[in-house]
């Protein structure tokens, strides 16, 4: 697939936790060995489709813009989405953060649906911003509706989607495995990474399951809490399986 080189993701400083209660070294091979893509493939949509495909509609169902990205807490849970809107109205294009609370999703990803209308956008308040005047989102502000600037930065506790999506991958003997492509989210929340793996020699995209993550110095990568012998027996993962997928 190649739908994932028409996006530059921006590289981040996040990587995940090698470990933790839940994926400590005994219990990650009876994790791996009990995964499977069936759910994912059944409920779950992707990121990257969401990126390139899902329309943005106002309460009148019109088309106001498109999903610019969508904002995590560390632990995956989806906490909201920047909106790009403004094109099709009489303002320039303007990108509003929408609490996902306030965001309806429309027959699979293709449509979903926002509070935000003409009369309303220039209303809302804007985000604080730091001395250098770099616009900063922090949780607190992921509950309320407001335009944000385009280059945007994620506060203490949260990320955003590209923040994660285009950082090299490591497993944890610290082989190189490609790098993150896609997030698959379940039930609100991130239920798996897809990594590229062909760099690490498999060609094509596989799926395991996310576990929260730390920042790490400055280093721009994400660790997969497994090794080569435990990703190996992972099956490549069929974005055509995806019951959320719009058809290109």
């Amino acid at each position: 697939m190649t739908r994932f080189a028409r996006r530059t993701i921006a590289a981040s400083t996040l990587a995940l936790v090698a470990g933790g209660p839940a994926l400590a070294q005994d219990d990650t091979v009876r994790v791996l060995a009990e995964w499977r893509y069936d759910t994912l493939y059944a409920e779950g949509w992707s990121v990257e489709n969401m990126f390139d495909m899902t329309e943005v509609i106002g309460d009148n169902g019109e088309v106001i813009g498109d999903v610019e990205n969508v904002i995590f807490s560390n632990d995956g849970e989806v906490l909201g989405i920047i909106a790009q809107v403004g094109g099709f109205w009489d303002i320039a294009d303007t990108h509003v953060h929408v609490p996902w609370d306030d965001v309806t999703m429309q027959s699979g990803i293709q449509q979903v649906q926002v509070p935000v209308t003409e009369n309303t956008v220039v209303n809302y308040d804007v985000f604080g911003g730091y001395p250098d005047d770099e616009q900063v989102v922090t949780a607190d502000d992921t509950g309320t509706t407001q335009p944000v600037s385009d280059d945007l930065a994620a506060g203490s506790g949260i990320f955003k989607a590209t923040d994660l999506m285009g950082d090299y991958a490591y497993l944890s003997d610290d082989t190189p495995y490609g790098y993150v492509a896609d997030l698959i989210i379940l039930d609100g929340s991130i239920s798996a990474i897809v990594s590229d793996a062909a760099p690490y020699g498999r060609p094509g995209y596989y799926a395991y399951p996310y576990s929260p993550y730390t920042y790490r110095g400055g280093m721009m990568r994400y660790d997969i809490p497994y090794f080569a012998s435990e990703v190996d027996t992972i099956e490549e993962f069929d974005y055509e399986n995806l019951q959320s997928r719009v058809a290109e």
